[in-house]
């Protein structure tokens, strides 16, 4: 029994044994492999070979490779040093991509050229409809990190959009914002403004606080006002500060450097764009000579508050790198230039555009002997037809004395830049030649004295200073006088307290 239960066990391994050659392919016969043809056939399982010859109980096998589970770890090696590879390329290209996009702000050739508007908003609004106090051109080498400040004074009577209307330019950011008031830069001055930034005052005060404040001279007739607007600037801008006690070196925390930007009422528009880009001089030291962590700080307070084309990435490139950074030149735009009124408005004229936009792009670019767009010169064309002022004038002072002083070679320098037309244009009247007179020479013993106007009560006369009731109505009578100014120069002498109405103060006094 035993034996024949041995012989089934055998023909059942044997039938298996049959059947698992049924189920393989043919082996193809060539002349290369005849005699290995006459092997027996054989059947894989797995890595090894089992061969149809023997008795079924020991049949010959040999490996054709190593085992499952060591080829299944060498090729997990494999894999996972490939994945180290992929990730160190990738690493590698993200640093490549990031020195490239580094380089094109800060380490390439050319120059950057930024628009800066600087808006007296108090509803947070930073497009149209916001009054840009401050119009500046921001130009930086990027490959000397030289940065030149021009400020556009906002009284200049440009070309403001594509419909042929002129009008002071910064109606142009009035009525359409950013977009509207770069297109009017480029038209006019013949540029390509790669981005622009609108900052309101609030974010002003509150990068000059976070870099610990900035020291300046504070003249006797700054201080004669300066206290007014502090006031004002709290007022607006929610930040906390106090008054100054004395004229003389102060330092002056963010509220008080931004009433110093904004003083005008001692002297002229063109002095105030003079304070602002000092203002920025001393921010930017400031900002220099702090530490990393000051400066991200600086960052991250103040770019939710502006708005921008500049990105992030771009801030922080040059906060790193911020030390390769300084402020060369500044100016003012027009360089050569009069005053006078342009149906009711006081503007500032450029004599002519067109020599104005040659010296701007040697100025800002280094550029000899430039040629003016037939755009620009259509436009200044224009200009001197409905001034009179066709011929080039000569430079005029950045800003002169902001002690509202001037000097005799300085008057006579403005006087000779403003053209015999001017004076023809003017339109005055016997009650304008009165208001100017009397509002001069109160002014002039005002500032001469090196005190600040106070009331009866002693408080401080100026913007935010409160003002006793029964005063209301002169405050408005002066207003319409002032409004009224003619203008021929732009530096009209405050010493010598003039008695013919051609001369004033300034543009929108």
């Amino acid at each position: 029994m035993d034996h024949e239960d041995e012989l089934d066990r055998m023909r059942a391994r044997k039938k298996r044994s049959d059947n698992g050659r049924m189920r393989e392919k043919p082996i193809q016969h060539t002349p290369e492999r005849k005699s290995q043809a006459q092997e027996p056939m054989q059947a894989s399982h797995g890595d090894r070979t089992y061969y149809s010859t023997g008795d079924g109980r020991n049949p010959r096998a040999r490996y054709s490779g190593q085992q499952t589970s060591a080829n299944h770890k060498k090729k997990k090696r494999h894999h996972k040093k490939h994945k180290i590879i992929v990730k160190l390329v990738i690493i590698a290209a993200l640093l490549i991509a990031g020195l490239f996009l580094f380089k094109q702000r800060t380490h390439q050739k050319g120059y950057w050229t930024i628009a800066v508007f600087g808006v007296d908003s108090r509803d947070g609004n930073l497009e149209k409809g916001a009054l840009s106090d401050v119009e500046m051109l921001c130009n930086i080498n990027k490959e000397t990190g030289e940065i030149k400040l021009l400020s556009v004074y906002r009284d200049t009577y440009l070309k403001i959009n594509s419909k042929g209307t002129y009008h002071k330019i910064n109606e142009a950011y009035f009525k359409g914002g950013h977009k509207q008031a770069m297109e009017a830069l480029n038209e006019n001055l013949d540029l390509n403004i790669d981005d622009y930034a609108t900052f309101n005052w609030k974010s002003v005060a509150d990068a000059i606080n976070i870099l610990g404040g900035i020291d300046l001279e504070i003249t006797d007739s700054e201080f004669a006002y300066i206290n007014g607007f502090i006031t004002e600037t709290v007022n607006s801008t929610g930040v906390g500060s106090h008054q100054l006690k004395h004229a003389g070196m102060n330092h002056l925390d963010g509220v008080q450097a931004v009433a110093y930007a904004r003083l005008r009422l001692m002297d002229t528009d063109f002095n105030r764009t003079e304070r602002q880009r000092k203002v920025v001089n001393l921010a930017m030291e400031k900002a220099k000579n702090a530490d990393f962590a000051t400066r991200k700080t600086l960052v991250a307070t103040v770019f939710p508050q502006i708005s921008t084309s500049v990105g992030m990435n771009d801030i922080l490139a040059i906060a790193k790198g911020i030390s390769k950074y300084h402020i060369g030149e500044t100016a003012g735009f027009p360089f050569s230039r009069t005053t006078m009124k342009v149906g009711k408005m006081d503007c500032v004229i450029p004599t002519t555009l067109e020599s104005n936009v040659v010296q701007l792009h040697q100025f800002l670019y280094g550029q000899e002997n430039y040629a003016p767009s037939s755009a620009v010169k259509k436009i200044s064309a224009s200009i001197s037809k409905e001034t009179g002022l066709t011929e080039p004038g000569k430079n005029t002072p950045t800003g002169g004395s902001s002690s509202g002083k001037k000097g005799k070679k300085q008057t006579e320098a403005a006087v000779e830049t403003a053209p015999a037309q001017t004076e023809a244009v003017v339109e005055t009247t016997e009650e304008t030649k009165e208001t100017v007179k009397e509002t001069t020479v109160a002014e002039t013993k005002e500032q001469e004295s090196g005190k600040a106007p106070t009331n009866e009560d002693g408080s401080l006369i100026g913007p935010g200073a409160k003002v006793p009731d029964t005063k209301e109505e002169t405050k408005k009578e002066e207003t319409t006088k002032e409004t009224k100014k003619p203008v021929s120069s732009e530096k009209a002498t405050e010493e010598e307290v003039p008695t013919e109405p051609e001369t004033n103060a300034g543009p929108g006094a």
